[in-house]
C-alpha cells in the first residue's frame, strides 16, 4: 500500500514537471477550458438573473388576469359597458374597464408626461395595488365624477420629490385634481400599463373630463382560478360576440390575452436563451477538450523515448497512464479554476452593461465539474496510447 502511494506521488510530480517544462503548450491546452468554464459561470448567472427579472415583473400580477383589448387599426365597439357583460360570466371573479392615454401632468412648476388610467374600484384588486399613503377612490367618487387622482410612486417622486403629495393639487389636461393616494412600488405592469409610472383616476372622470374620445378602451378581468382561465377566455369571447352582434362570418372586434400565458412565454424564452448560451459554452469546452487531446497526442509522440526510459527503470503501464492522465486533469482543474474566477469577475461587468446576472453556486460547481470531466475524457485516449507503447521500441525511437 505504501509503495503504491509513493509511486502515485512520484507520478504526480513527474506530471507537474512535464507541464512546467512545456509551459507555453500547457497554457494553450488549458485555454479552451478556461474560456468554456468562464462562459458557463456567466451563462448560468445571466440565465438566473433573467429568470429573477421575469419573476419580479410578474410577481405582483395574478396569473389569472385576462386582458381584453381593441383590435389594432380597426373600429371597435369595446366599451365600459362590456365590463357588465364580462362580469356575468360565472368564472369571472372581477372585471374593471380601463380608459388610457398619455397626458401632461403638472404640480407647481414641475411637468411630466404620464399614462393616465381611468378605471373603477375593481382595478385595485386586479392589479393588487398597495398604498404608501392615502388610498384608492370610492364608488361614490366614480359616480360623482370627482376630480381625484392616485399617483404611482415614480410619478409622485417626479412631481413632489420627498414632499407628501396627499391633498395636493395636480393639473392634467388643464383640469385640477386632488391627490388622494400614492401606490407602493411594484416594478411590474398590467398589460401595457407600467404601474409605477402611471396615475389613476375614476373612469367617469377620465371619460368626461380628461381623455374623452382620445383614450383607448380595454378591460381587465380575473378568473376564479388558473385552471379556469382557458374556459373563462372562451366564455368572455362568446359573451362579447353576442353583445356586439357579430355574425358567425365576422371576426372578433377584440383580442383576449391572459397574464399566465405571457408569463409562461417569457419563462420559456428565458429558458431557451439560457440553453442556447449553455450549448455555446459546452461547444467551447468540447473544442478545448479536443485541443487537449490533440496536443497530448503530439506530446506522446515527442516524448516516446522518455516513456521508454521510464518503463526501463521500473514504471508500469499504469504509472505511464496515470502520469499523462494527471497532466490532462491538472490542466483541466487549473483551467477550470481560472475560468470560474474570470466568470465571477465578469458578473459585475455584465450588470454594468445592463444585463442582470445573479451569482449561482450551482453554476460554479457545474463549470468546474465540466472542466474536470473534459480533462478525464479527452486525456484518457492519449494517456492510454502512451501506456501501450512497447518500452524497447520506445527506447529505440529517435
Amino acid at each position: 500500500m505504501r509503495r503504491t502511494r509513493v509511486s502515485t506521488i512520484r507520478t504526480a510530480r513527474a506530471a507537474l514537471a512535464a507541464l512546467r517544462a512545456n509551459g507555453l503548450r500547457s497554457i494553450l491546452m488549458a485555454l479552451g477550458v478556461v474560456i468554456g468554464a468562464a462562459t458557463i459561470v456567466l451563462v448560468v448567472a445571466i440565465g438566473l438573473g433573467a429568470r429573477a427579472s421575469i419573476d419580479e415583473q410578474y410577481s405582483n400580477m395574478s396569473v389569472t388576469t385576462i386582458f381584453v383589448n381593441q383590435v389594432q387599426n380597426t373600429v371597435s365597439d369595446l366599451s365600459a359597458e362590456d365590463a357588465e357583460v364580462i362580469a356575468a360570466v360565472p368564472t369571472v371573479a372581477a372585471v374593471a374597464p380601463q380608459l388610457t392615454g398619455r397626458a401632461g401632468i403638472t404640480a407647481g412648476e414641475v411637468t411630466a408626461q404620464t399614462m393616465v388610467v381611468g378605471t373603477t374600484l375593481e382595478y385595485e384588486k386586479i392589479a393588487a395595488l398597495d398604498f404608501s399613503a392615502g388610498g384608492f377612490f370610492t364608488t361614490a367618487q366614480i359616480d360623482d365624477r370627482e376630480r381625484v387622482v392616485v399617483l404611482g410612486p415614480t410619478a409622485a417622486e417626479e412631481l413632489f420629490g420627498a414632499a407628501d403629495p396627499i391633498g395636493q393639487t395636480v393639473r392634467i389636461a388643464g383640469r385640477s385634481l386632488e391627490v388622494i393616494g400614492v401606490t407602493t412600488p411594484k416594478g411590474g405592469s398590467i398589460g401595457p400599463i407600467t404601474l409605477d409610472d402611471s396615475v389613476f383616476v375614476p373612469y367617469t372622470t377620465a371619460e368626461r373630463t380628461l381623455l374623452g374620445s382620445t383614450g383607448k378602451v380595454s378591460l381587465n378581468a380575473q378568473a376564479t382560478s388558473i385552471e379556469k382561465v382557458p374556459a373563462t377566455i372562451d366564455a368572455i369571447a362568446l359573451a362579447l360576440r353576442d353583445a356586439h352582434h357579430l355574425s358567425s362570418s365576422q371576426g372578433d372586434d377584440f383580442t383576449i390575452k391572459d397574464m399566465g400565458s405571457k408569463l409562461v412565454s417569457a419563462q420559456e424564452s428565458s429558458r431557451t436563451m439560457t440553453m442556447l448560451l449553455g450549448g455555446v459554452a459546452s461547444i467551447v469546452l468540447l473544442v478545448g477538450g479536443i485541443g487537449i487531446m490533440n496536443i497530448m497526442y503530439v506530446a506522446v509522440t515527442e516524448r516516446t523515448r522518455e516513456i521508454g526510459v521510464r518503463r526501463a527503470v521500473g514504471a508500469t503501464r499504469a504509472d505511464v497512464l496515470l502520469q499523462f492522465l494527471l497532466e490532462a486533469v491538472i490542466l483541466s482543474v487549473g483551467g477550470g479554476a481560472i475560468g470560474v474566477a474570470i466568470g465571477l469577475a465578469m458578473i459585475p461587468l455584465a450588470e454594468s452593461l445592463g444585463l442582470r446576472a445573479t451569482f449561482s453556486l450551482s453554476g460554479v460547481v457545474l463549470a468546474f465539474a465540466f472542466a474536470v470531466l473534459t480533462g478525464v475524457v479527452f486525456g484518457y485516449a492519449p494517456a492510454r496510447k502512451a501506456a501501450a507503447l512497447d518500452p524497447i521500441e520506445a527506447l529505440r525511437y529517435e
